[in-house]
């Protein structure tokens, strides 16, 4: 089937609700999958512009072709609903750290097998962060550590209204502000206390394979449901920093140094017999981070963050101290106080 006889992809120049005009059509970048289940564009209203996600109902009778309509349709309206319910509920409590969500609606197109298209229009985003990132030692220093800094914010944010992301990798960090921003984007693998998510299934990792923490690689999940989605967003936090500053994420790090016998791809026993050899894997993988930066002091002080968001055994994540005075090891108070060190430090040319 051909774009002209999709829906999402024939918005161009309509006039939606609220005063949005479709003014151009965003085409995906080669090597982009996002661009399959959604049809991108720029829309203005007067002197703002924004960014629209339409939702392409086809794409995924094209991924799924045995599977019936009805099942599609309703599969796909529910996670649409649902990740549109989650940037409401940020909205409304006026997140600084996380892209926000301008409208919503849904455009009929006459003449079309499926005539529907739900959209989210958000502010416009200048890029993600791989657009703009350089991995050479002490590039870009100040600016990386303030990013990081904007999205432990967005996690602290976030989890205070019991939404954990589950999906936090470079492409899901959105930058604003000729990149003096950082904030997260695309909710729409994150978990809710209060909303329940169709993708859930209590057992497995939401978000991109090869960004998971290592427990679910081998089966294990926690049964504390709050625990299991916190210290989920605290590992792919520490491998995002991880990401920052030598360019690869920290499931592959780790993988890279685990004895081969206990490698996740062909393992068949339990999380509990490969914990040792994770262990050590981990602490191979930070005494590389440590030789990778040339500023020995920063990445001394890096390491303290990525040692207790990374540490593969989920239940010892988190500073050891967050649990007796905060009452939760998971909290991101400590790594937004020390990420402000760091950038201090830096600034102040204290790292030489």
């Amino acid at each position: 089937m051909s774009q002209q006889d999709i829906a999402a992809h024939n918005l161009l120049g309509r006039q939606l609700p609220n005063g949005w005009v479709v003014s151009q059509k965003i085409e995906p970048k080669d090597g982009s999958t996002g661009g399959f289940f959604s049809v991108c564009y720029i829309v203005k209203r007067d002197e703002e512009i924004a960014f629209l996600k339409a939702l392409n109902f086809n794409a995924f009778f094209q991924l799924f072709p045995g599977k019936g309509i009805v099942k599609i349709l309703q599969e796909q309206t529910n996670a649409f609903e649902f990740e549109k319910s989650l940037l409401l509920k940020c909205k409304s409590s006026r997140l600084t750290k996380v892209s926000m969500i301008l409208d919503e609606g849904e455009e009929l197109l006459e003449g079309f097998t499926i005539p529907n298209v739900p959209y989210l229009i958000f502010e416009i985003a200048e890029g993600d962060i791989r657009s703009n990132i350089k991995f050479a030692n002490n590039v870009d220093l100040i600016w990386k550590t303030k990013s990081l800094h904007d999205i432990a914010v967005g996690l602290e944010q976030l989890h205070k209204l019991e939404i954990a992301h589950q999906d936090l990798k470079p492409s899901n960090v959105l930058l604003y502000d000729n990149a003096n921003t950082s904030k997260i984007g695309d909710l729409g693998r994150s978990l809710c206390s209060s909303i329940p998510a169709p993708h859930d299934d209590g057992v497995s990792f939401t978000g991109q394979m090869n960004y998971s923490p290592p427990e679910y690689l081998y089966g294990y999940v926690q049964s504390n449901w709050l625990q299991r989605v916190r210290s989920t967003d605290m590992y792919l936090f520490g491998s995002l920093v991880t990401y920052y500053f030598i360019g690869i994420n920290m499931t592959a790090l780790i993988f890279k140094h685990l004895d081969s016998r206990f490698r996740w791809n062909n393992f068949q026993g339990t999380f509990e017999e490969a914990k040792e050899y994770l262990i050590n894997a981990f602490s191979q993988a930070t005494h590389e981070i440590l030789g990778t930066l040339e500023n020995k002091a920063f990445a001394i002080d890096l390491l303290e963050i990525i040692n207790y968001c990374c540490y593969p055994i989920p239940e010892k994540r988190g500073h050891n101290r967050n649990f007796t005075e905060l009452g939760n090891q998971y909290s991101y108070k400590r790594i937004i106080s020390k990420l402000d060190l760091i950038k201090r430090r830096a600034e102040l040319q204290l790292y030489k």
